[in-house]
């Protein structure tokens, strides 16, 4: 079973990959352990704006409505192929403001998970792992704050042609690493809660201020739901109240 999407590539030689392109499963696992990306699944139905189809917002079967815009070549299908009154599971790439903001969660539409739609010949395919509102989040951990339950990820934008400086973005998630996170890149698995992003699970997979170490062979990654009032990995030092996952805000 086929569908179509993009994703995000950080090498320059990749870039071709952020086409639309026929492939076996939704999100795509990473091409490398330190692959930087932020890309996700919204099962909601696509509102465009009355001026601009490219521009509208997704409307979430929980009621949530995210900001969004239509990227590359998923417009032609949005303008000609796709019942904008039915939802659809599309795959898209999140962004989120640093501080309050009317808008909290924007997305790209980067393409759409149908193949009974688009590619109605093709057999079935296995089960991917990833479900709607799932995302993967890959990059440096740059601020984490213990009282507010927020964790600031950077990731790094492949760059449009060779020899370009490559350019980053940050997105806020809410959840809790273990303390000295910062300067550590981060393989995370996030849910959507509302407009929020929210930790579920993650592994450590490089201490980028200190020559690129891995970490140390054994350790386990970290898992917000494993056992305890707090995870493991967090000593003494860390919040003083027992570790809870955060709750979405109320709106």
């Amino acid at each position: 079973m086929t569908s179509t999407t993009t994703e995000t590539q950080t090498n320059p030689s990749d870039t071709q990959a952020q086409q639309p392109q026929i492939v076996s499963q939704p999100i795509s696992p990473p091409s490398h352990n330190r692959q930087h990306r932020a890309i996700g699944l919204i099962w909601a139905r696509y509102v465009p704006s009355a001026e601009e189809i490219n521009k509208g917002i997704l409307l979430t079967s929980d009621g949530t409505l995210v900001d969004a815009v239509v990227k590359g070549k998923l417009l032609s299908l949005v303008k000609s192929k796709l019942d904008l009154e039915k939802e659809h599971l599309w795959v898209v790439y999140p962004k989120t403001p640093l501080y309050e903001s009317e808008i909290p969660l924007h997305v790209q539409m980067a393409g759409i998970w149908e193949p009974e739609t688009l590619h109605p010949d093709t057999s079935p395919a296995n089960e991917t792992g990833y479900q709607a509102d799932d995302f993967s989040i890959n990059g440096e951990v740059s601020y984490q704050d213990f009282e507010q339950g927020v964790v600031v990820v950077k990731v790094k934008q492949a760059a449009k042609t060779e020899g370009d400086r490559p350019k980053f973005f940050k997105l806020k998630l809410k959840g809790y690493l273990p303390p000295k996170s910062i300067k550590n890149f981060w393989m995370l698995k996030v849910q959507r809660v509302g407009t929020d992003l929210v930790i579920k699970s993650g592994e450590c997979i490089a201490q980028l201020g200190l020559g690129n170490k891995r970490m140390p062979p054994g350790k386990k990654p970290f898992n917000q739901n494993r056992g305890g009032s707090r995870p493991s990995a967090i000593p003494q030092k860390g919040p003083k109240k027992p570790f809870e996952p955060p709750k979405p805000k109320s709106k």
